[in-house]
């Protein structure tokens, strides 16, 4: 992709301030400042960061045309947010994150992600090959690598169907039951 192409990132999750809202908008700013085209959905229920409170950060940042906050969706509203995407972001820091369950919805859809290295993220991205993990709190890093997939279009499809193939292969229903019955016939034996 160049820089005349939008590029679509898509946020998916609740809107708090540990999700690393605040670090994607910072982002943003920096891909605006260096003439990228790109849009961001901001997808979720609104939480320790309201509306208002989101609203009011995207325009002193100036990234209202840039920038939407789509508030929480769900089903097939959710599934368009998914199919218009190029790239998932979901720069958390939470204290409880478990493995992003939004990052296995979003392999699902193809879609290459950029997270962080917190509780059991890597377990399911693999760094380089289905997505790519940065440092917790790190606006620059994260313009960086969303810089770095928008200048490689190939690498960012191809991360997006490696991811979809990990996901067909370890996180369908049908691969949780055979790795059960697996870990139960061990335990049998």
């Amino acid at each position: 992709m160049n820089k005349s192409k939008t590029f679509n990132i898509l946020f998916l999750s609740n809107m708090m301030k540990e999700k690393g809202v605040w670090d994607l908008l910072e982002a943003c700013k920096l891909l605006k400042e260096k003439q990228y085209k790109y849009y961001c959905n901001f997808v979720g229920k609104w939480s320790d960061i309201t509306k208002e409170e989101f609203t009011s950060k995207v325009l002193e940042l100036g990234l209202q045309n840039e920038v939407n906050g789509a508030g929480a969706k769900y089903g097939n509203e959710k599934k368009v947010f998914f199919e218009n995407a190029d790239v998932l972001v979901f720069p958390t820091f939470y204290h409880g994150e478990t493995f992003g369950l939004v990052l296995l919805e979003a392999m699902e859809y193809a879609l290459p992600c950029i997270s962080t290295n917190e509780g059991g993220i890597p377990s399911v991205i693999s760094d380089g090959e289905t997505g790519i993990l940065v440092d917790k709190r790190s606006p620059m890093e994260l313009a960086d690598k969303l810089i770095y997939l928008i200048e490689h279009p190939d690498l960012c499809i191809s991360m997006g169907k490696s991811g979809k193939e990990r996901f067909l292969k370890e996180f369908t229903l049908e691969s949780f039951e055979k790795r059960l019955v697996a870990i139960l016939n061990d335990c049998i034996s």
